[in-house]
């Protein structure tokens, strides 16, 4: 009889966790609850970044990571000014993510395995390029890394640019002396102080101490010695497979336009397409877009605003841009670069 009654418990006891298991992924996959809830999508940013991220003479929200969030809030609301730009630093990424205060974080993160174990933060896919150079203080005459040899260099404690910085050290026997900072901004508050005459991160990172730092930067410039390519990511919480899927083809959208040639200019051509990933990127035929919770003409809405990847890069950071930069790995691979999307259907 006891044997029968603590097989009893125990199957129930079982059906039980197998009922809360099955039922948790839902529970803890909201996917757009917040941000329908709040109104608005909020997007994490890099701290102090005032090329990525900005705010015109009108106080509204520019930039190229501005466009990505932009891009979300035209997706799930039809309109692109439901936003809110969230500055950043790397170790508040993962809490900011668990606690909803941002819905997504635009770079500022480097992916690896201790951000994949360690944090709630997951890649959902690369928004551009970047690469790892140095800003330094100018030395006259100087043609190579040669010039800086045992230079003081500037950089961030336990990060990325550290470890890919210690490999060119020591491949290239340049006997750097590295002062390390716990974030880019005591880093680089050191290096304007001249308390070293490099400093290593991000070249669009860099581009903005050089444009929007106080007086007394004239005598620094961009080196061309690249340390590493890398690629910055979208990243989304890993318990909303959701939102995940909805960004991921969100940004795949705005690439394989441009790879079949929708323009800001041409949108309305496109519109008696009979392609199957034209007519649903388009919205044409709504179910797709319908799937994702989404308004389903929203890319129609988009590319007539801001334009498809290739074109929202032109402005922001190629050669409509001040920057001047050359796309190289942010070109779709049929152009030799590293961009490439899938067909919509």
């Amino acid at each position: 009889m006891k044997l029968k009654l603590w097989l009893c418990l125990a199957l129930a006891a079982l059906t039980a966790q197998n009922a809360a298991a099955e039922a948790t992924p839902l529970a803890a996959n909201p996917g757009l609850q917040h941000i329908n809830t709040r109104g608005k999508v909020l997007c994490g940013t890099a701290a102090g970044n005032k090329i990525l991220t900005y705010r015109d003479n009108e106080g509204k929200w520019q930039g190229m990571d501005v466009e990505l969030c932009k891009m979300l809030s035209t997706a799930i609301f039809g309109r692109n000014d439901r936003i809110e730009m969230v500055p950043l630093e790397a170790n508040q990424v993962s809490n900011a993510l668990y606690t909803n205060k941002i819905d997504v974080m635009i770079g500022g993160v480097p992916f690896s395995a201790t951000t994949e174990i360690s944090t709630r933060a997951t890649p959902v896919d690369v928004w551009y390029y970047d690469r790892q150079v140095f800003l330094a203080r100018k030395i006259e005459g100087a043609t190579s890394m040669e010039a800086y040899r045992g230079k003081k260099v500037c950089v961030v404690n336990n990060s990325d640019d550290l470890a890919k910085l210690e490999v060119y050290n020591s491949r290239y026997q340049l006997g750097f002396s590295l002062l390390r900072f716990p974030n880019f901004r005591s880093a680089k508050e050191a290096f304007l102080l001249h308390r070293c005459q490099l400093l290593t991160g991000n070249s669009m990172i860099l581009r903005d101490v050089v444009v929007n730092s106080p007086a007394g930067v004239s005598d620094v410039e961009m080196l061309p010695e690249t340390i590493t390519v890398r690629p910055v990511y979208v990243f989304a919480d890993k318990a909303n497979g959701s939102l995940q899927s909805i960004v991921k083809w969100t940004m795949n959208a705005l690439k394989e336009a441009e790879e079949n040639e929708l323009t800001s200019k041409n949108v309305d051509i496109h519109l008696s397409s009979k392609d199957p990933s034209i007519r649903n990127l388009l919205g044409l035929d709504q179910q797709l877009w319908q799937r994702f919770k989404l308004s389903p003409t929203w890319l129609q809405t988009y590319l007539k605003e801001s334009g498809n990847y290739g074109e929202v890069f032109e402005k922001y950071l190629g050669e409509e841009s001040v920057f001047k930069i050359k796309r190289n790995e942010n070109n779709l691979l049929k152009n030799k670069g590293l961009m490439f999307s899938v067909p919509f259907v």
